[in-house]
């Protein structure tokens, strides 16, 4: 929970305190567009990425995104045994003996950065992805726009930059996606939301809770970015009319990202577990 609350801290930080990251993101380097290093769909680097978690547009931006990390984060990093509520207590004396290793185990910061970078690495795998699979329909678009020509003296350099030419807008609205920078740690936070959703739903040692109408709600919250997240090119020009400046992919990576660590999480804690003492509580 430190580490959480430390993150959070460290955020408004940065926010107050924009100057301290131009360093990171601004580079004297010619050979970048405009000296800036930036994070996108297509383009992304080690330091990019992270420095984009502790970068947000405005005061909203990172409000957001801290309340949300701190209001699921609470749930899903819980104390220890000591620091637990009298009914953890109550269930131990119980005899569930998994739960003071589940507790230590989801306390532990390594959980906080598996969970919370994690999602964050599996967010750019993912739209990179997504990026690609784009890149490809073009591409396919491109060589059956060649078959059609009835001409076939004319060099292929010649047809593709027809074709590109023809489809101007379309191309620039790709192009658009890809390499429009992205700032944020809403990736981030999915991540967690997905983590927790998994360890309320499916890990049974996890005292997380999520009642019908939460999971229905942020069910149809990844429904709508699902929605907005363009895996055609059709897509992109109808999500480039829009304009809501929303990185609906990098939300829908993350949640996804966030329930396969929480699983393998839990997989490795359930594993770890079954080599421990059994646990037994003793009034003293």
């Amino acid at each position: 929970m430190a580490l959480l609350y430390l993150t959070i801290l460290v955020n408004f930080w940065f926010q107050h305190e924009p100057s301290l990251l131009e360093g990171a993101i601004f580079q004297n380097n010619p050979s970048s567009w405009w000296g800036y290093e930036w994070h996108s769909h297509q383009y992304t680097t080690v330091k990019s990425m992270f420095v984009s978690l502790f970068t947000h547009a405005d005061w909203e931006h990172v409000l957001t995104n801290m309340f949300l990390l701190w209001a699921v984060g609470k749930q899903l990093f819980v104390p220890t045994m000591k620091e637990s509520s009298p009914t953890s207590l109550r269930r131990a004396r119980q005899g569930t003996d998994g739960i003071r290793w589940a507790f230590s185990c989801w306390a532990s910061p390594l959980a906080f950065l598996w969970i919370y970078l994690g999602s964050q690495v599996v967010s750019v795998a993912g739209c990179r992805m997504i990026s690609h699979l784009l890149d490809r329909e073009w591409e396919r678009q491109v060589r059956l726009d060649r078959r059609n020509w009835s001409w076939t003296w004319v060099p292929d350099s010649w047809k593709d930059s027809w074709f590109t030419i023809s489809n101007a807008q379309q191309a620039i609205e790709l192009r658009a996606w890809q390499y429009t920078p992205m700032i944020g740690s809403s990736a981030a936070v999915f991540g967690v939301i997905g983590a927790h959703m998994y360890a309320a739903l499916c890990s049974a040692e996890h005292p997380a809770q999520m009642d019908a109408k939460a999971q229905l709600m942020w069910l149809g919250k990844i429904a709508m970015e699902l929605a907005r997240t363009p895996f055609s090119l059709e897509q992109i020009s109808l999500l480039m009319d829009s304009e809501d400046n929303i990185d609906h992919a990098s939300h829908v990576c993350g949640f996804v990202g966030g329930l396969l660590l929480a699983g393998i999480w839990d997989a490795f804690a359930r594993r770890s577990r079954s080599r421990e003492e059994p646990f037994r509580y003793h009034e003293v």
